[in-house]
Formats: C-alpha cells, sequence, structure tokens
C-alpha cells in the first residue's frame, strides 16, 4: 500500500519533531504547574530563569512546524526519485499523481497533527483557564488554521521544489531560496513603492491579534498551496525515469 511507504518514509523524521514538542510541552506544564514544589522553592531568580527557559522553548515549537514542513516535504516525495525506487514506481500503469497527492495528504496531516500539538503545549502552560477553547472565534481555533497553513505552505514549496529537482536536498535549498526570494520581494516592494502583496509569516500574527477567523488568508493560501502541486503535478507526469 502506497500511503503505508509514504509513512514509513517520514515517520522517523516525524517521530523526532514530535517528540522534541512533547519535551518542550512536558517541561512547560511542569514549570507551569510545579507538581513537587521544587520550583516553588527556589530563589527568586532561579524562579524566573526556569519560566524563561519555558516560555522560550513554547515560543520555539511554534517555529518548529514550519521546519517540519520543509524537512517531511523534501522526504515525502524525494524517496521516489531514488535509484530504484523512481523504476519500480513511476514505471507502474497507476497515474504518477496518485503517489504524488496520496503524499501530500499524509503530509497535510502531519502537519496539523504537529501544529495542534504544539498549539496544545502552549494553551495548557499559559491561558489553560480561557473559557473560549474550541469556539470558530477563539485564538486557539485561529492559531491552529494558521500555523497549520503556514506549515503545510512550507511542505508544499519543497514538495515542488524536490519533484523539479529531484533530489531531497536540492529541493530543500531551492524550497529556502524560493521562500526567502519572495519574503525579499514582499520588503522591497512595501518599503520603496508601497505595495502590500500578501505574506504568509504574517498568518500567526494577525490570527493572534484579530478577533475574526482569517477566513480569507487562510483559503487564499491553501488555494496557492494546491496551485503548487498542481505544477508538482505536471513536472512528475512528464519526468522521465
Amino acid at each position: 500500500m502506497y500511503l503505508w511507504k509514504c509513512w514509513r518514509d517520514t515517520r522517523g523524521s516525524f517521530f523526532i519533531f514530535l517528540g522534541a514538542l512533547l519535551a518542550a510541552g512536558a517541561y512547560g506544564a511542569y514549570v507551569k504547574f510545579d507538581p513537587f514544589g521544587a520550583i516553588a522553592a527556589k530563589p527568586m531568580e532561579s524562579r524566573f530563569v526556569w519560566q524563561g527557559l519555558a516560555n522560550v522553548l513554547l515560543n520555539m515549537t511554534v517555529e518548529l512546524v514550519p521546519v517540519a514542513g520543509f524537512i517531511l516535504g523534501a522526504l515525502g516525495v524525494g524517496m521516489e526519485f531514488e535509484k530504484g525506487t523512481a523504476d519500480f514506481l513511476l514505471t507502474r500503469p497507476r497515474a504518477r499523481r496518485r503517489f504524488l497527492w496520496t503524499s501530500w495528504g499524509l503530509g497535510a496531516a502531519q502537519m496539523i497533527a504537529l501544529a495542534l500539538l504544539s498549539l496544545a503545549g502552549n494553551w495548557l502552560t499559559r491561558n489553560a483557564s480561557s473559557p473560549t477553547v474550541f469556539g470558530l472565534g477563539s485564538v486557539n481555533v485561529r492559531l491552529l488554521a494558521a500555523m497549520s497553513v503556514l506549515a503545510l505552505l512550507c511542505y508544499t514549496v519543497t514538495c515542488l521544489m524536490t519533484t523539479l529537482a529531484r533530489n531531497s536536498r536540492n529541493g530543500t535549498a531551492l524550497a529556502l531560496v524560493a521562500i526567502s526570494a519572495y519574503t525579499a520581494l514582499y520588503w522591497w516592494l512595501r518599503l520603496w513603492y508601497e505595495i502590500k502583496i500578501p505574506i504568509f509569516w504574517d498568518l500567526l500574527e494577525r490570527a493572534a491579534r484579530t478577533a475574526e477567523f482569517p477566513f480569507t488568508a487562510v483559503v487564499g493560501w491553501l488555494t496557492v498551496c494546491l496551485a503548487l502541486m498542481f505544477v508538482a503535478q505536471f513536472r512528475l507526469d512528464r519526468a522521465e525515469v
């Protein structure tokens, strides 16, 4: 079953990211709830150090999810171009697009799972008393949607670049270059010509700042992800083994 192959190719890296998020969340929960009273017994300066480290780690978990998109995006489709694997998969009578979209679907599920775990750790250790947890307009749902879309965009760009380069390492490098170039274009147009184009990095900020669900931004960037995948499909359908 091809879905199992995709999972087998990416599960090692996925579990590494999963473990990092769980470790950061566990540390943050320990500092917040202090079940043994060890932190409360420490001097004030030491308590500040423990709390500061917990805040840093929890903030890093938010940044870790897009990084996972780069790594898993390269592994998901990059394995298909390895010698022997390409000869087997890309010459089968099944449509190549089936392999591509199955891999992307699994990647999307992994991105949502990591985003959900990161958000759960931050919510548990910072604002677990918030009464609006699951409502559509709650900050948690807005942040989950923004974080998932941002990670999925990084995953999709890397998947496309890996398909074009036919190599995981080169695909990751090209994805970083593409995202850096778009960010540079955004700032160039904004600073020199006062033209503001959509930028994906402000998804999290907008989700945390505004009280409304960022429906337009989420749908817009999801559309971009799908468009990039159709480009990758077009390239893969015409790739020579």
